[in-house]
């Protein structure tokens, strides 16, 4: 009878999703997040203080959350340092909160309106959503002591219809390119139209002009929402929202020369997605971020459910894109989020699990500060937060397979988040591995626009005498995608994009390579041998700096 042995594929060491997972349920904190407060907390803002005349109030972090703790009210926490702990500053309450409370922006007046200095904080919440027969309003409430505070000063936006008729949302500021305060929001109150965004404008932040429409499709069902708005370096604004209705609240991006002016509204703007189609749905944020030695920076965005194709994918409600244009255009990359949350399954969003986190860019653009809510013990919505490294590297590779005394070489692509860009030195090491590992580049220019390409060599040294062909099932496959930390000299790590698999199948482990013995119809057995490695990636400008992306090698043979 004809017998012979053969090595035949196996394999799979696979990281859970397109980023590095680092907790275990949505009910307890991930590593790193810490709660903002025990209290209930949902919808957050932050706001890092920088345009007090007094300079030793400037450097702070200001962060809000919305709070039914015993009435409705809105809780002010400061951080005096960088946003690793937080503190419970002040309250803005109003009886009017009773009425139904959602939705608040907050905001520090870069420039002095009307009797406000530079430095103010403004708040903006939505009220009255509780009340069918009354219109609701868009309250703003200010304070000149860095949160601690509060006095009621205007609405920028009162309903046209009572709240049974549509509602007034999500409020948000920025200083127009002609000085004037401008007030953002979602209103449902427009006959024809589900939902439009509009804004008003103030010279003082008392009166408000007649508001005008930015957003208004000509689809009835779309409900544009959630007004995002940044002012770039070259003076031009971007508003992230997204478009709910038949569009699923799918992530969209619109752009101003001066803040008022955002063209036709029934235009939707440009779909943010990245090269290979994954976007968010529901609930968009939008942060600039400076990077050294680029006048434009990049861009940060994140959303509640991270999807593709209609459906969840690895990464959701612990990934973020950047965009490292800085306006927009080119390519949004996925990487790490600064927080994790563990999303439940489907694409419906709800008011607690990752809604509308903001985010933060900290240390010159190095660092991120994200805030992001959960439901914890059962049905309370809690607030977390987290700083961590912004950006990092990300790879993929090429699958392939290799015959007995051969060698085989697969590609490895990688890139890296703007403020991460540079030459890093690369080295493989797999112990007791039956195989030479080379790789075509001992160092690489990773870019934030473009891959960088690296060819990965496999040779194995032993072979059992009778093999006909050993098979590598997914070299390096998906593997260094995501070289999964940062390791400092102080031997912190901090997670990067990741998801790692290397399945290789080499000869000579378990066994000898002879006959298994026993007639024909004996069914195979496997014997596994498992290697673990590290592929590391050091950065030739900081040393200190050192990305490690640790594997398993699993080899099975049959007989």
């Amino acid at each position: 009878m004809y017998r012979k042995n053969r090595f035949t594929a196996a394999v799979i060491f696979l990281l859970a999703g397109l980023c590095l997972s680092i907790g275990l349920t949505s009910t307890r904190a991930f590593a790193g997040q810490a709660l903002l407060s025990e209290n209930d907390g949902l919808y957050p803002r932050i706001v890092a203080l920088s345009h007090n005349a007094d300079n030793s109030k400037n450097g702070a972090i200001i962060a809000s959350v919305t709070s039914f703790t015993g009435g409705g009210h809105e809780d002010i926490f400061v951080s005096h340092d960088h946003g690793l702990s937080f503190t419970l500053a002040g309250q803005v309450t109003d009886t009017n909160f009773n009425k139904g409370l959602c939705c608040g922006g907050l905001y520090e007046l870069p420039v002095a309106i009307g009797a406000m200095p530079a430095g103010t904080l403004l708040w903006a919440g939505s009220v009255g959503g509780d009340t069918a027969a009354e219109p609701m309003q868009l309250r703003i409430f200010k304070s000149t002591d860095q949160g601690a505070h509060w006095a009621y000063l205007s609405n920028c936006a009162t309903g046209s219809k009572p709240r049974n008729g549509g509602g007034l949302w999500e409020p948000e500021f920025t200083i127009g390119q002609d000085g004037k305060l401008i007030c953002f929001y979602s209103d449902e109150t427009e006959t024809g139209h589900s939902q439009v965004l509009k804004l008003t404008q103030s010279s003082d932040g008392v009166t408000w002009s007649t508001p005008i429409e930015i957003v208004a499709s000509n689809t009835q069902a779309d409900r544009p929402g959630m007004a995002n708005v940044v002012r770039l370096p070259d003076s031009s604004y971007l508003m992230s929202f997204e478009m709910c209705g038949p569009l699923n609240c799918a992530a969209f991006l619109k752009t101003s020369p001066d803040g008022v002016n955002w063209g036709d509204p029934a235009s939707h703007g440009a779909a943010i997605a990245t090269d290979n189609g994954a976007t968010f749905w529901h609930t968009p944020t939008l942060a600039w971020a400076p990077v050294a030695g680029s006048a434009t920076g990049q861009l940060v965005l994140q959303g509640q459910i991270f999807v593709k194709n209609g459906a969840p994918i690895t990464g959701n409600g612990k990934t973020l894109l950047l965009n490292a244009a800085g306006d927009g255009t080119g390519p949004w990359v996925a990487f790490d989020a600064a927080t994790a949350i563990t999303m439940p399954a489907g694409t419906a969003g709800n008011f607690c699990q990752n809604y509308s986190s903001p985010l933060l860019a900290l240390d010159g653009g190095k660092k991120l500060l994200q805030l992001a809510s959960d439901f914890v013990s059962g049905n309370t919505c809690k607030t977390y937060f987290k700083v961590a490294p912004l950006g990092g590297v990300k790879a993929s590779a090429t699958t392939l397979s290799v015959a007995k005394g051969a060698s085989a070489t697969g590609t490895v692509s990688l890139r890296s988040s703007a403020n991460q860009a540079g030459v890093y030195n690369l080295s493989v090491d797999i112990p007791g591995l039956p195989a030479e590992v080379t790789l075509s580049d001992a160092s690489v220019t990773l870019s934030a626009i473009t891959d960088t390409t690296v060819q990965v060599t496999v040779k194995p040294t032993t072979l059992a005498a009778t093999n006909s062909r050993v098979l590598f099932a997914g070299l390096f496959g998906v593997a260094l995608l995501g070289l999964i930390g940062i390791r400092h000299k102080n031997g912190r790590v901090y997670p990067l994009l990741a998801l790692l698999a290397l399945p290789l199948i080499l000869t000579g482990c378990g066994g000898g390579g002879g006959s298994s013995g026993g007639g024909g119809g004996t069914t195979p057995t496997p014997v596994s041998t498992t290697y673990s490695g590290t592929l590391t990636a050091t950065s030739a400008a900081d040393p200190t700096v050192t990305t490690s992306a640790p594997f398993t090698v699993t080899i099975t043979k049959t007989s």
